[in-house]
């Protein structure tokens, strides 16, 4: 097990390393007031925390493990499973509703899950499968995978999860960029993306509020706005050092999820600029070691699955901070490995499961 170690990419492993033990921290400072009062624990979301990192340590190790270059044999089943969950959703029985909407899926006594998390993995592997085999057409790769997109985009819009689906047509966008596909084909989809995304927003009115607001928050500061404002407020008065850990006041039910979607604007608060910075930081390491991990392996396969793995974790982070420094609407989207939550903390550690079990291809590690 140490030569195995030996082999993986070591700055990789340590920034995901610093940022869940981060997460930790963060997660009971800014949940302490909540849990509190919800569940008379406040610890209650650490705890939950700390049992999932758990379960994604061990998930992760049979991930780095296992044979990632025999996976393209299962991985179409393993999407078409995963997307059904996402239309599951809606059925009596299976469906949990949180905050409005009903993207969680309950099967029995199991804990609550997002379908969209699991989904999100094995659609990353999927493009990396279909881009990277040379027995079929490009004409042939561009209807597997945008059929694909489609239907998880189309499960996704029915459960109201605009940032998610904007998540996925950005990591499509990037895989079909990173595959080497011809820029011509991006002359059609560009614009149909660009169309869908106008229907989707002018279809729901409170889309189109979002917009608007994000331009000008403070034209309804109590109403749409709130969030933003109060996520910049929080960020704002952290200045450089930070108020401290657990000194964060925007926790006291300004911010209504600050230890998850919001949980950027804790850390600005708590631990100034220098602490978002490094969490930037760290996220800009993973996409730099999965980029040079995607680059220098020599298998097409494992090159285009490190790249997917690397995105789906990059992008999923710079959409939430974006969202917590007014740089994009809002939207609730998990920032990995530091947000609460055992669907995205779980996924994310699989995937750096997967990552650093290609990394060790770059010491002759032979699988």
């Amino acid at each position: 097990m140490i030569k195995e170690y030996e082999k993986i990419d070591h700055v990789l492993f340590t920034a995901c390393g610093i940022l869940l033990l981060g997460g930790f921290i963060m997660i009971y400072s800014s949940s302490s007031v909540l849990a509190y009062e919800k569940y008379a624990d406040g610890a209650y979301f650490f705890k939950r925390q700390i049992m999932w990192a758990i379960i994604g340590m061990v998930l992760a190790a049979m991930s780095f493990y296992a044979d990632t270059a025999k996976i393209r044999r299962f991985i179409t089943p393993l999407l078409v499973m995963s997307a059904a969950m996402l239309f599951a959703v809606h059925f009596p029985g299976f469906g949990k509703k949180v905050g409005g909407a009903t993207r969680w899926l309950q099967v029995g006594p199991l804990p609550a899950f997002q379908p969209f998390e699991i989904v999100k993995l094995f659609y990353v592997i999927y493009m990396a499968y279909v881009l990277s085999r040379d027995d079929i057409e490009i004409k042939q790769k561009l209807i597997k995978t945008l059929v694909a997109t489609v239907v998880i985009s189309g499960g996704l819009v029915l459960q109201r999860d605009f940032g998610a689906t904007v998540i996925i047509i950005i990591l499509y966008l990037l895989m079909l960029w990173v595959s080497g596909i011809d820029w011509k084909y991006y002359l059609l989809l560009v614009p149909g993306v660009a169309g869908i995304f106008y229907y989707l927003i002018i279809i729901e009115p409170y889309r189109l509020k979002r917009i608007f607001t994000y331009l000008n928050p403070w034209e309804d500061y109590y109403g749409a706005g709130w969030q933003t404002i109060q996520s910049l407020i929080a960020i704002g008065s952290g200045g450089i050092l930070g108020l401290g850990l657990s000194q964060s006041q925007q926790k006291f039910h300004y911010l209504p999820t600050p230890h998850t979607d919001y949980i950027y604007s804790i850390i600005g608060e708590e631990l100034g600029i220098w602490g978002a910075l490094l969490t930037l930081v760290l996220f800009g390491v993973i996409l730099w070691r999965g980029v040079y991990i995607g680059l220098n392996v020599k298998d097409r396969f494992l090159k285009l699955m490190a790249s997917a793995i690397t995105f789906m974790i990059v992008v999923q982070a710079f959409v939430n901070i974006g969202v917590a420094t007014g740089l994009m609407p809002p939207k609730g989207t998990t920032l990995p490995f530091l947000s609460f939550g055992g669907s995205s903390l779980i996924v994310s550690m699989v995937g750096m499961g997967i990552l650093l079990s290609i990394s060790r291809e770059l010491h002759g590690e032979k699988r």
